[in-house]
């Protein structure tokens, strides 16, 4: 193939890094170099509104793995704006009989698509018995049925029925709401919607998981903002309560992976191009220059978005795929994507499949089937399987009555899982952080009937206190929750602090070559439940746990410097509020920033679930409550302790949770303190 015009930015670029300009390509397709013709034809398709979005001036990184960043334009044509959004692209060339490899049409909605669902669904019932088989299950309460396209009669109204006890095959969508108030059945439009929604009526992600059904052949269709009436709260609390089952009889889940919003739709299209160069009117060059002519008439570009994958590695960071994979960072969609037997993403560029055995997607980047699962039980799951297949691992080996996986050992497999998707769920966010046990409930049900430990507000009771000592896992940012905000659950609740956690002791139990020695015992766990789901919200007043243990008073320090060194000047918290001295700014957070002294000792590190001042470092604490530390566990050569302030003093001395110290040394190893029984609520 030519190598093009040797003074044209685009095809030197074709063999090394380099940068060009929009301007530079139109002006060279102008002269007719069919490589920069091409390319700007299929910038302008995939983005037709590149200039007024990036400026006349865009600029083009092309980079090694033909691939292409466009930057906004530098030179101020944007009228002095500055705007960080950018463009990746993958771009090949190749000639017009040249073999090609298979690539996604970037069209979600086209035939292709489909037929690429369509074959992983039929593999999937007929080959995987783990993830069940074809037969009609348990309908929900409510579900929609969205009836059979006529082409005379046009798209049928969608009714939302009551099947009462039946059984059938049905889709379950996974979409974020975005900050939307999507369309809902309240009590007000239960009979309307009853009597039928317009197709048109729905927004625009109901819409195409509508189509979704009707064309994988079947009919009914749930939807939680339809199929639960949302204005009552008994109704909610009860189908709240049956997600674990919703979720897993469902005959495939559809998930929205690529849409923000109801509004913003399932289907993308428009992702990638194939070009060919338009042949000049002067037919006079075709004849001077019969090689450039061949090359013109011969010469093809693929270019596409650059794909993106999901990343289900183990320290994967669900904020990084915000913008093109929204949903994988909402919380109650995580425990749908578990529970379901089947989920066809729907993502920016392609589909792509998970189900309980395997991991696909259209273009292959991701391909990935899992062999020699009998050496499971030795195995890392979170490194090395995926994790809907590392889930239905964890929950279903060892319940055969041939297993030699011993009760111990699956009961290690079951807690290290439940880890970590605790570890996983609390990355991702909701809109409403009361929902924090809710939207975990179903998941939570099936733990409870695989391990049969008692779950409290997301603790396991025989798991204490080991599960106490769990904390912040972003200490250079601010905690979302202000010392006297509401808590989402009980203070000594993971889910208390509303962000992510991790746990600091393997929950599943210690290394082998590692003999904790736990220096408290809890003597009662009560939790009262909100509603009909005993798994989701606990009241606050009447939840509470009984902790037998050391504690230390204690006083809270804090630096400026946010780097953990010996001797830096520590202020206490209560002097700071007395003489007008403000607390840290955001910026200067670090791990050190915050401590725990006893006397004239030297201070530990303190990693707090609250916020004690504002990002400008104004107190939202004034210090007046006491801190106390109760010693907790002694593990690989850290003592580990709770910091707790007494919140009501009375018959019972009642405490509440402000976060973990830890003792890296043992300095406070050796000071006395009395042992005291004390109630976290």
């Amino acid at each position: 193939m030519s190598s093009g015009d040797p003074n044209c930015g685009l095809c030197v670029a074709q063999f090394q890094e380099r940068w060009s300009s929009l301007p530079e390509i139109k002006a060279h397709a102008e002269d007719g170099c069919p490589y920069c013709a091409n390319m700007l034809e299929g910038l302008l398709y995939l983005v037709p509104d590149l200039e007024s979005r990036l400026g006349q001036d865009a600029s083009l990184r092309f980079e090694r793995r033909n691939s292409i960043t466009v930057y906004a334009d530098p030179n101020g044509s944007l009228k002095h704006s500055c705007p960080t959004e950018k463009f990746k692209l993958q771009y090949r060339w190749f000639m017009v009989d040249q073999q090609q490899p298979h690539e996604p049409e970037g069209n979600t909605a086209s035939e292709r698509s489909f037929a690429k669902a369509q074959h992983w669904i039929k593999s999937c019932l007929a080959n995987h018995k783990l993830c069940g088989n074809d037969e009609a299950r348990a309908l929900p309460t409510r579900i929609l049925d969205i009836g059979e396209a006529d082409e005379a009669e046009g798209e049928p109204a969608v009714r939302l029925i009551e099947p009462s006890g039946e059984s059938g095959r049905y889709i379950s969508l996974s979409h974020s709401w975005g900050g939307e108030c999507p369309l809902r059945t309240t009590a007000a439009t239960l009979d309307q919607h009853k009597t039928g929604i317009p197709l048109r009526g729905l927004p625009a992600t109901f819409r195409d998981a509508c189509h979704i059904t009707r064309r994988l052949g079947l009919r009914y269709l749930w939807i939680d903002s339809l199929c639960i009436i949302q204005d009552s709260p008994e109704d909610w609390e009860l189908e709240a309560s049956r997600m674990s089952s919703i979720y897993r009889n469902s005959w495939l889940n559809v998930y929205a992976t690529a849409s923000s919003s109801p509004s913003s739709g399932i289907f993308r299209s428009r992702q990638a191009v194939y070009i060919a160069a338009d042949d000049p009117s002067d037919e006079t060059l075709d004849i001077l220059f019969p090689e450039a002519a061949k090359l013109r008439q011969d010469l093809r570009l693929s270019l596409r978005f650059a794909t993106v994958h999901p990343d289900f590695s183990p320290y994967a960071s669900p904020g990084r795929q915000k913008e093109s994979l929204p949903l994988l960072t909402r919380a109650w969609a995580y425990q749908e994507r578990l529970l379901a037997p089947r989920v066809l993403h729907f993502g920016p560029q392609e589909v792509f499949w998970e189900c309980m055995q395997t991991l696909d997607c259209d273009c292959g980047g991701i391909t990935l089937r899992p062999e020699h699962m009998g050496t499971y039980a030795s195995r890392n799951t979170t490194a090395e399987l995926p994790p809907k297949v590392s889930h239905y691992a964890a929950l279903h080996v060892g319940t055969s009555r041939s297993s030699t996986i011993s009760g111990a050992k699956r009961r290690t497999k079951l807690l290290a899982r439940w880890q970590e998707m605790v570890e996983e769920y609390t990355q991702r966010s909701l809109t409403f952080s009361a929902d924090r046990l809710p939207a975990f409930s179903g998941v939570a049900a099936e733990m409870v009937d695989a391990l049969g430990m008692r779950y409290c507000a997301g603790q396991w009771e025989e798991n204490l206190p080991e599960a106490l000592l769990y904390e912040r896992s972003d200490t250079t940012a601010m905690a979302r929750l202000a010392i006297d905000d509401v808590r989402p659950a009980p203070s000594w609740s993971w889910a208390s602090p509303d962000a992510p956690v991790c746990f600091l002791v393997p929950l599943s139990g210690p290394p082998e070559w590692d003999n904790p020695v736990a220096h408290a015992k809890v003597l009662e766990v009560h939790c009262v439940p909100c509603g009909a789901d005993e798994r989701a919200q606990v009241s606050r007043n009447d939840s509470y746990l009984m902790l037998s243990a050391q504690i230390l008073k204690v006083a809270l320090c804090f630096s400026k410097d946010r780097y953990l060194v010996p001797n830096k000047p520590w202020t206490d918290i209560r002097d700071a509020v007395v003489n007008g001295v403000r607390g840290p700014r955001e910026e200067m957070l670090g791990r050190g920033t915050f401590m725990a002294r006893v006397g004239r000792k030297e201070p530990l590190c303190f990693v707090p679930d609250v916020r004690f001042c504002d990002e400008d470092g104004k107190w939202l604490w004034e210090g007046q409550e006491e801190v106390y530390c109760a010693k907790i566990m002694e593990s690989q050569g850290t003592v580990y302790w709770l910091a707790l302030r007494r919140i009501k003093t009375g018959e019972d001395l009642v405490y509440e949770r402000l976060g973990v110290v830890n003792d890296y040394e043992r300095t406070w190893s050796f000071t006395k303190s009395g042992w005291s029984t004390i109630k976290l609520v």
